[in-house]
């Protein structure tokens, strides 16, 4: 009788503790929640549209659940109408804008970082509004992987300025370039960017987007200037004159043919960056 009561103590003492251990599994989804992105404020802005960049759309502010992969969006145009400060879970604040595509299908909360505005495009300049870091004058570094990360962003932002209807293909390129492999990952990098810039003005038959798919090159060319061997440099410098001189008039030369050979030069330049 005694050895049963013993027995009845450990087995009770032993379901206790599992008991305990059950109670202690169920904490997680508590302190889930306390890990989410708190809203600080939210604030409404004056519609704008913007291009996404990288990053994720998110249901709501408080960033518990993605709903899209900005990369399928590259080309899209969505329009900004609220901001929300929250202090996420890391501790730092940050800010998400509210967007909606224009057809209404895709909507969520980005971080502002991830967006660009849209810039309208026209065939008027031919000069190199583009900001880049490449072309100061110097030789840099290509291996450097916020010089890798900024030329994407940049060449990212340079595609949009072709003519719309070529942008979506080329845009597509973006998809999966990384920063390690920007120049020649063997799929979809930079050199394979600019060669599909080329085939775009190639292939276009409307003059002002030729103009402008032309333009856009140039600015390409613009950005890695200066980074590459001096027989290559000298070669892309007599290809960008020639562009040039098309655009502005002083030559009679075909600036689509002009375009097409500058970006097929600069794609193999380009590729050859990678170390």
């Amino acid at each position: 009788m005694k050895s049963k009561l013993i027995y009845s103590a450990i087995l009770a003492m032993t379901l206790g503790t599992v008991s305990g251990i059950s109670v202690s599994f169920t904490s997680p989804n508590a302190l889930a929640k306390t890990k989410l992105a708190r809203v600080i404020s939210y604030k409404k802005l004056s519609k704008t549209s913007y291009n996404v960049n990288k990053g994720y759309l998110y249901t709501n502010p408080r960033l518990n659940k993605k709903a899209h992969r900005a990369a399928n969006y590259l080309s899209w145009t969505f329009y900004a109408t609220e901001s929300a400060k929250v202090k996420k879970a890391n501790g730092k604040e940050a800010t998400y804008y509210y967007l909606k595509s224009g057809n209404n299908k895709v909507k969520g909360w980005i971080w502002k970082g991830n967006l660009s505005k849209v810039v309208v495009s026209t065939n008027n300049n031919t000069n190199n509004n583009t900001s880049n870091s490449g072309s100061s004058g110097t030789t840099q570094s290509t291996n450097d992987y916020a010089q890798q990360k900024s030329d994407i962003s940049n060449m990212l932002s340079i595609v949009r300025t072709m003519y719309s209807q070529d942008q979506d293909d080329v845009l597509a390129d973006f998809e999966n370039i990384t920063p390690k492999a920007a120049y020649d990952s063997g799929g979809n990098d930079l050199s394979e960017v600019i060669s599909d810039m080329g085939e775009a003005v190639n292939l276009q038959s409307n003059s002002n987007g030729i103009r402008m798919d032309a333009q856009a090159i140039q600015n390409a060319y613009q950005l890695f200037a200066n980074r590459f061997p001096s027989l290559t440099s000298i070669k892309l410098a007599a290809l960008s004159s020639r562009l040039s001189d098309t655009l502005s008039g002083k030559s009679s030369d075909d600036v689509s043919d002009a375009a097409y050979n500058l970006a097929d030069e600069l794609s193999d330049a380009v590729l050859n960056l990678q170390s």
